[in-house]
């Protein structure tokens, strides 16, 4: 798999295979290109524009930049913990209320939001 900010190969050649149930560690220097590969996993790179990945890359048979790849489907199997908060721009309401709501789940959105802050001591 490459991976291309515009005419830029920012990764070039890239095979891995990730072993079910297991924890694998990407280990390197700033900069080098962890989180970018990261993100070709979940297709988040998909919203920066003028970037591109030659290549394919499997999750359980199915290429995930195949054309039948629903990428919420995908989000959904392939999460990211961010090292620093990342919130979208926008209210903290709709922050913690857009996981229920991209997932479709017929719940009182105040209650779950409340309650979310709640746990976490942010209420």
């Amino acid at each position: 798999m490459d991976f291309y900010y515009g005419a830029s190969k920012a990764l070039s050649n890239i095979t891995l295979e990730i072993q079910p149930q297991k924890v694998t560690a990407l280990i390197g220097p700033s900069g080098c290109g962890k989180s970018t590969f990261l993100r070709c996993l979940n297709r988040m790179n998909d919203t920066i524009p003028g970037t591109r990945v030659e290549g394919k890359i499997f999750l359980d048979g199915e290429d995930i930049y195949g054309a039948d790849m629903d990428v919420v489907t995908l989000r959904q199997k392939v999460g990211m913990v961010f090292q620093k908060p990342n919130p979208f721009p926008q209210s903290i309401f709709d922050n913690v209320a857009f996981g229920p709501r991209v997932m479709g789940l017929d719940v009182n959105l105040n209650e779950v939001v409340e309650k979310s802050l709640r746990d976490a001591a942010l209420w």
